[in-house]
């Protein structure tokens, strides 16, 4: 296909279904993302295709990066989407999955060029996993959200026991590409993590093992997760402990999970579906500078990554 290189490209997958994660727009603290590259690393992906990025980005918006290879050669990393294949010996279908960086031009042409790719590869349903900043706290369970673009998929959703988003607005490449697919007849679902606003340190694990842990639901998979929930449990430690002194953080965190048990109480009471609100939480006058209470939070977990080297799942 155009603007595709391939390696080794799959004939023979049986029935695959396409998971796709694009950082950017749709990728609150790189959760999305994180979790789909977990997700190809566990269960053994293999990278068959790569886009080409040079009629999609921007390169003084999303940079290149200069980085050192194991012989200690220095090279040049671009914005990369990636197709990897996943081979099930255990069930009756395949995965593919597509995980990227957002372009900044040609969306248009960018998605017909996925369409087309998704096609030959006989892909029946697609999954579109996401992660958007909302007014939650980070103590309680990750709240997860969901569309379908039909009625089977919508009855995947309610098992997993995810409400139909309602939001509306602007949108990213995610929301235009399964717009396209919707108009090929592909049916797809969308997958949304839900993470603290004030904690956009990247990655945040807990919301990338609640997505991984969806997908399990929805394509019947097994995913080791030991790592991850590592990784959450690391990631929750670090944040007590730059919350300590930060009163201005405490208390409004203390609003949010009392707003969240409240809702959840509601709903246990009174058996009700409740529609997911487009920016759910507190008030905008209750939450707290950004750039003020928060940024101690912030670079307190920098100062943590750079001295434990990071938390990406596919290094553990």
């Amino acid at each position: 296909m155009a603007f595709l290189t391939y390696n080794n490209p799959p004939t023979d997958l049986r029935d695959p279904t396409l998971l796709f994660a694009f950082a950017g727009w749709a990728d609150a603290a790189d959760s999305a993302t994180h979790a789909l590259r977990y997700v190809v690393k566990q269960l053994k992906g293999e990278k068959f295709a790569e886009v080409d990025p040079e009629e999609f980005y921007n390169f003084t918006r999303v940079r290149p990066k200069t980085k050192f290879d194991d012989d200690g050669e220095r090279f040049i990393e671009w914005p990369a989407n990636e197709f990897f294949a996943i081979r099930r010996e255990d069930a009756e279908t395949d995965l593919v999955v597509l995980v990227g960086v957002e372009p900044n031009v040609k969306w248009r042409t960018f998605c017909q060029s996925m369409l087309e790719e998704i096609q030959s590869l006989g892909v029946s349903k697609v999954i579109q996993v996401g992660a958007l900043l909302d007014a939650v706290p980070h103590t309680r369970d990750v709240r997860i959200t969901g569309t379908a673009t039909s009625p089977e998929l919508r009855g995947m959703l309610k098992g997993i026991h995810v409400r139909r988003s309602r939001y509306t607005g602007p949108t990213g490449i995610a929301g235009v590409m399964t717009d396209t697919l919707r108009r090929a007849g592909i049916p797809a679902v969308s997958l949304w993590g839900h993470a603290p606003h004030y904690l956009q340190v990247t990655p945040n694990p807990k919301v990338s093992l609640s997505l991984v842990r969806g997908l399990e639901e929805l394509v019947d998979i097994s995913v080791p997760v030991e790592a991850l929930e590592s990784q959450g449990l690391n990631f929750e430690r670090r944040v007590e402990q730059a919350l300590d002194g930060e009163s201005d953080v405490v208390e409004y965190v203390e609003k949010l999970e009392a707003q969240w048990d409240a809702r959840r109480n509601r709903r246990a009471t009174e058996s009700v579906d409740e529609p997911e609100p487009a920016g759910s939480g507190a008030e905008p006058g209750e939450i707290p500078d950004a750039d003020q209470a928060v940024a101690s939070i912030e670079e307190f977990l920098r100062q943590e990554r750079r001295g434990d080297g990071g938390s990406d799942g596919s290094q553990d």
